[in-house]
């Protein structure tokens, strides 16, 4: 089965947009990060009718990746180790 990560890094810019990734492929990009998710778990939803698994991985501001929960849109809670 194949496997998608959907992408949200950060960006400390408080005027910049927030890009949403598709493994290394832009997607789009956002004028929140709130957006970027949503439309990240939207995308979700598309691409796991097509079969595949869908990851989607979130960016924080010391730079970790957090894996985000996709069934749920709350992807800013959590720790290190934690699905958020």
């Amino acid at each position: 089965m194949q496997r998608t990560i959907l992408y949200v890094p950060f960006n400390a810019s408080s005027r910049g947009q927030w890009s949403l990734r598709r493994n290394a492929d832009l997607v789009g990009q956002f004028p929140t990060r709130e957006e970027a998710i949503r439309h990240a778990l939207t995308l979700t939803t598309a691409i796991r009718n097509q079969g595949q698994v869908v990851d989607i991985k979130v960016e924080d501001e010391s730079g970790v990746w957090r894996l985000a929960n996709a069934d749920s849109a709350d992807a800013d809670a959590g720790a290190d180790s934690e699905v958020i």
